[in-house]
């Protein structure tokens, strides 16, 4: 008896030492610990209107950059007051206090704590009414504080508005009603009015996205027979006294069978409030499947429903490794194995709140091996986790064999996600070498992991000064400062980290033009063509277009006598040429378009995405496996995440920015450019607002009234020895104060840009060729002076409008003329729509 126990105590001892040593072998290198992703801890603050709430506010526990909080605009009472209300989800709160600045972050208005707060389980409720401090139709930054038991603070934004005739809760109450009316077909009928259905815009195919120009049985959910699983959520983003912009975000249901599928609904309302009745100006709703890990798989596919079939997926190189990227959640599939694996999401079944929910952050596959190893980033607003309440970069490498995730890399970022995903959308690549390469604030970074090192590669000074190909791997920017005056090509192969440049003839200049898959498209033209214009812009008209792969070796050449290109767009395999055509007076008369297709056919991975149409849920997006999936015996893997000691944050110093033009439309930022007129014309189409690096405001559609005129602006002609675009220059340099005589400044070869930005020193000079009469009302609006340049050399000033009418300086007539709107963008695109004009300071 005495043996059998001896023995069974040893063998004992030794079960647990080989639990021990195989556990030390298994956590080599991560310090033998792993552990689930901490749970969401902050609380959420969200704002009241009359009993309504709106603007769900997440927390922030870094610092950020206040002027790019934009997310959301809260409307304050007459009384210059808002309601609020806590979610604190367990937390203690101890204080609430406030912050007021303005929008661009740098005055501090006033800062005090909020008292007399009503506390209920799990909530707390109260309002703030902001001093006699403020002004009206003015926006400001609104920082809400809480201050926790733990002693942390967490910071909490929106901007604020007080104005009396915004109309906010009409708005609020008709999106609501029209969002409630989609579930019942019948009341629905009365929503008819508002539609804009043409099946010539929208093919009604599709659940995934419906809009204004749907069908009445599209937007009210066809067949699906859906059920509210979530109440909306409503975001103010953009208000006027007679337009707003509204976001509602909620989930929806289906049932097949014994399953329930669920759905992340986000509609997009822009209306406009008139005293006679409410219109709807866009409307616009995306449903996406969310992910249940037991319904995945059936047969020879992976099931993600009703989504876009523009899924993030990548595959090793035998295809036996699918990842693929779905409504925030990270998946691995192996083929041989039969096994899935939940690689990254901040929501799970235990983890499924509005905290967790949120999808203001990306996942972006950089890697995957036929191991099953993958390395991947999470870029974002962090919703929980070790950097819960921060927004920044989060490189990860998942390990296949020991089913853990590792962080091997944090950069924190000082901005939004919406502006963070701009970014890393023109630039993120990681290649096997571990070298990093990713765009921030106007530059191209390198981080190289072993080392732990990073540079700044290049500076981005010209929307055209940088171009990368479709899978991140090749970059090609201009040598020197001047994308239009450059003798060589510098082209970076990411994958390996090699260099290879294009140089011209003397006499040459070249310049990058975009990608076709791979091959890089540049073209070249005579320096001594390149010509500054008047108003400052470059004519840049290139001779030949050239093809050239990674290597540097040319593969196709276009050239044509006579003809020159003056922009190129490459849409899919087709690349469209602008033309012009020399005369013999050497002027330059516009031509038809030059169109080139690339022929070559690209091999598909062994895994597929397709779109099947079915007849309830229409379009339905799968991977088409190379094999078939038994379902019964997928196993379902969630890795842990290794615990490791000390920090993997670096931190990027900060540099000092170009000026960069930031478009918000209604979903976050649509893009970053350095050209204010492609800023400009893009908020337009998106209904947008630009905004400069500082977060001011440079533009927003639907905030024009009526009419105006500058009333301080009078008739001018032109003398003798004053032409027409100097009396304009004049002009509007006495308009601001400023006295000079521009004739001789042009005389001695200045440019417009150059002659107005030397001289309104605390203005930013904006040239906006291209945009159209409409938008540069914008600044007639806001009594700001025009410039239009005229083909014939002249040029007018733009001073007043009405609803039928521009009012137009003309210094050849020396009269302030009217002329029917209509005719004026005629007249101003014929002339190609050059204007030029300027913006002041705060």
């Amino acid at each position: 008896m005495k043996k059998s126990i001896l023995k069974l105590f040893v063998f004992f001892i030794v079960f647990l030492l080989a639990l021990v040593i195989v556990g030390r072998f298994m956590n080599r290198g991560h310090d033998n610990l792993t552990m689930e992703m901490a749970p969401a801890s902050l609380p959420l603050v969200t704002m009241v209107l009359e009993g309504r709430e709106y603007n769900q506010l997440h927390g922030y526990l870094a610092d950020t950059d206040i002027a790019f909080q934009r997310e959301s605009v809260t409307v304050l009472g007459e009384g210059r007051d808002t309601g609020f209300v806590v979610d604190t989800y367990g937390e203690s709160v101890e204080r609430v206090s406030i912050e007021v600045r303005s929008a661009d972050g740098s005055r501090l208005i006033e800062n005090r704590d909020i008292g007399e707060l009503q506390i209920e389980t799990g909530r707390i409720s109260g309002t703030i009414t902001l001093k006699d401090l403020i002004e009206r139709d003015t926006d400001y930054a609104l920082k809400i504080i809480l201050g926790l038991s733990d002693g942390r603070e967490v910071s909490y934004y929106t901007r604020v508005r007080w104005s009396s005739d915004l109309y906010t809760k009409e708005k609020l109450d008709f999106c609501r009603d029209f969002h409630e009316k989609l579930y019942d077909r019948e009341a629905a009928r009365e929503l008819t009015k508002y539609l804009e259905t043409n099946s010539r815009l929208e093919d009604n195919s599709s659940f995934h996205k419906v809009n204004i120009h749907s069908s009445f049985r599209q937007i009210t959910w066809g067949d699906l027979e859906v059920q509210e699983a979530k109440a909306p959520g409503v975001r103010l983003t953009e208000i006027s006294s007679q337009t707003a912009s509204l976001l509602l975000d909620y989930i929806v249901s289906t049932s097949e069978g014994k399953n329930t599928v669920y759905y992340n609904v986000e509609e997009y309302y822009r209306v406009r409030y008139t005293a006679d009745r409410m219109y709807l100006l866009d409307y616009e709703r995306t449903m996406s499947q969310i992910p249940a890990v037991e319904q995945l798989c059936a047969n020879d596919k992976i099931l993600l429903g009703i989504t876009g079939t523009d899924v993030q997926m990548t595959e090793s190189e035998d295809g036996n490794i699918i990842v693929f990227e779905t409504e925030g959640r990270l998946f691995s599939y192996n083929v041989t194995t039969n096994k899935l694996t939940v690689i990254f999401s901040f929501y799970d079944e235990g983890n499924a709140d509005d905290r967790t929910m949120y999808s203001q952050h990306g996942i972006r596959i950089l890697d995957v091996d036929e191991g099953g190893n993958v390395q991947f980033a999470v870029y974002g607003y962090m919703n929980r986790g070790r950097h819960e309440g921060e927004v920044g970069i989060q490189l990860y490498t998942h390990n296949s064999s020991q089913n853990t995730i590792e962080e091997l890399l944090y950069i924190p970022y000082d901005r939004t996600y919406s502006v963070l995903e701009a970014e890393m959308s023109r630039l993120l690549y990681l290649n096997r070498e571990q070298k990093l390469y990713f765009v921030m604030n106007n530059g191209v970074y390198g981080i190289d992991l072993a080392g732990r090192t990073y540079s700044r590669m290049l500076e981005i000074i010209q929307d055209e000064g940088l171009q990368v190909s479709e899978d991140r791997r090749i970059a090609v920017w201009p040598e020197g400062e001047d994308v239009y005056h450059s003798r060589l090509l510098e082209i970076r192969n990411l994958g390996n980290d090699t260099r290879k440049t294009i140089s011209v003839e003397d006499g040459e200049v070249i310049r990058p033009l975009g990608f076709m898959q791979e091959d890089i498209i540049y073209g070249v033209a005579y320096a001594a063509d390149v010509v500054k214009e008047n108003s400052g812009s470059v004519f840049f008209p290139m001779y030949k277009i050239c093809i050239c792969n990674a290597a540097g070796e040319l593969l196709k050449e276009y050239r044509q006598a006579d003809i020159y290109v003056t922009e190129c767009i490459v849409e899919g395999n087709q690349i469209t040429l602008d033309r012009v055509r020399r005369l013999e007076s050497g002027e330059y008369q516009e031509t038809e378009q030059e169109h080139i297709t690339n022929n070559t056919e690209y091999e598909a991975g062994e895994n597929v995405i397709v779109a099947v149409d079915t007849e309830r849920y229409q379009r339905y997006v799968e991977i088409q496996l190379r094999k078939s999936i038994d379902s019964r015996t997928v196993q379902i893997l969630t890795p842990m995440e290794v615990v490791f000691e000390g920090g993997r944050r670096i931190q990027l110093p900060d540099e000092e920015e170009n000026d960069a033009y930031y478009v918000f439309g209604p979903y976050g930022v649509e893009g970053i450019f350095i050209s204010p007129a492609r800023a400009v014309n893009l908020a337009n189409a998106v209904a947008g607002t630009v905004v400069d690096r500082n977060g001011e405001r440079v533009w927003a559609r639907g905030v024009r009234a009526a009419r105006n005129q500058i009333m301080a602006i009078q008739e001018a002609a032109v003398t003798e020895e004053k032409g027409a675009l100097a009396v304009c220059l004049d002009t509007m340099l006495e308009y601001e104060g400023i006295s000079r005589d521009t004739q001789l400044l042009l005389d001695r070869g200045e440019d417009v840009i150059q002659i107005l930005e030397q001289n309104l020193m605390d203005a930013t000079v904006l040239d906006l060729k291209g945009c159209g009469l409409d938008t540069v009302l914008y600044y007639v609006n806001m009594d700001i002076p025009v410039l239009a340049l005229l083909e014939d050399g002249s040029a007018v000033l733009l001073v007043g409008f009405n609803e039928y009418n521009t009012g137009i300086l003309n210094p050849l007539t020396g009269t302030i003329e009217k002329m029917g709107m209509n005719d004026s963008a005629e007249w101003f695109a014929e002339n190609g729509n050059q204007f030029i004009t300027y913006r002041r300071a705060g």
